[in-house]
């Protein structure tokens, strides 16, 4: 059984994802799965129980398939031929991607809209899960997703914190998101990480920072100058994954990152920053995410309520 799953969007999009791959996995376990997508976030699936190969969707023949009558480069026709089940999650108002889809002649081409519907109030990954409906598979209950982390992950993360003072507690704070008002200040986040070293034993920080998190980073880094914290700066997602394995707690937004760190460790904590965005869809469904919202926005939050929530979700040492 050959499967593509054609998948756009962030990486929190291809997270949510990642239980319709787990379904997928469950029902054909030798099956050659891949991903036409962004290979940088698939990378946390590759070889990782999920994926054995992906493809960029940033490829110029690729546009053609948006075309109407279009030349279709022959590779891709090719390529695309030879799987017996195509999945995809591409935005097709007018349905050219599917109409050429079909020219290529795979065995089964199954579509499902890329965004969610409004009023829907169930966790995203039923949404994209959807997909697999015409072939008898849901989620049922279990909605969460799961990373596998290989052993050079491990092994990258271990040698990452190699500086760690032993019995060192390590909290990952990522104080960004896909969106300005997503976030929680950052002087807020300052002082909640002055707080958590300067009133909890034995805690460090692990600044976790994206490519678009610089100006919070950097400000992080100046109010943090005399804090005892790490800075993973730009680290590969498998890598990251596996560090959220060494923390004891994680703080962040509605964001990709954290979503990676609630799937990378089901026994992890993780608060996460509500504002505008609706947590009953876009929370890690697992238990032990908390999430803490700020009413009307999420600037109203305040310090203490955080810290407090923080304290009591520290494991005792």
């Amino acid at each position: 059984m050959n499967i593509l799953i054609i998948r756009g969007g962030a990486l929190g999009d291809f997270i949510v994802t990642l239980p319709t791959l787990r379904l997928l996995r469950e029902r054909w376990p030798d099956a050659h799965i891949e991903v036409l997508g962004q290979p940088r976030l698939a990378e946390i699936a590759l070889n990782r129980h999920y994926l054995n190969g992906v493809r960029s969707v940033n490829h110029g023949p690729l546009s053609a398939f948006f075309t109407p009558r279009a030349v279709l480069d022959p590779d891709w026709m090719d390529y695309i031929g030879d799987f017996d089940l195509v999945l995809s999650y591409f935005y097709d108002p007018d349905g050219l991607f599917l109409d050429n889809l079909k020219r290529c002649h795979p065995v089964e081409i199954l579509t499902h809209p890329p965004r969610i519907p409004e009023g829907f109030r169930k966790p995203a990954a039923h949404h994209f899960a959807g997909i697999l409906e015409p072939l008898g598979l849901t989620l049922g209950d279990n909605p969460a997703s799961e990373l596998f982390p290989l052993p050079e992950d491990t092994d990258a993360a271990h040698a990452f914190l190699a500086g760690l003072p032993p019995r060192t507690r390590l909290i990952a704070i990522h104080p960004g998101s896909g969106g300005e008002s997503k976030n929680w200040p950052v002087e807020s986040w300052a002082e909640l990480g002055r707080r958590l070293v300067r009133e909890i034993p034995d805690v460090a920080l692990l600044l976790v920072e994206g490519e678009a998190d610089g100006e919070q980073a950097r400000h992080l880094i100046e109010a943090w100058k005399d804090v005892p914290h790490f800075r993973a700066r730009w680290l590969p997602l498998p890598i990251l994954a596996a560090l959220f394995r060494e923390t004891v707690l994680y703080l962040g937004h509605d964001s990709g990152i954290t979503h990676l760190a609630a799937a990378s460790n089901r026994d992890l904590p993780v608060i996460a920053l509500f504002g505008p965005t609706d947590p009953a869809v876009w929370a890690p469904p697992r238990k032990g995410v908390h999430v803490l919202q700020g009413n009307p926005t999420l600037d109203t939050l305040p310090v203490e309520q955080v810290f407090a929530r923080a304290k009591t979700l520290l494991p005792h040492q």
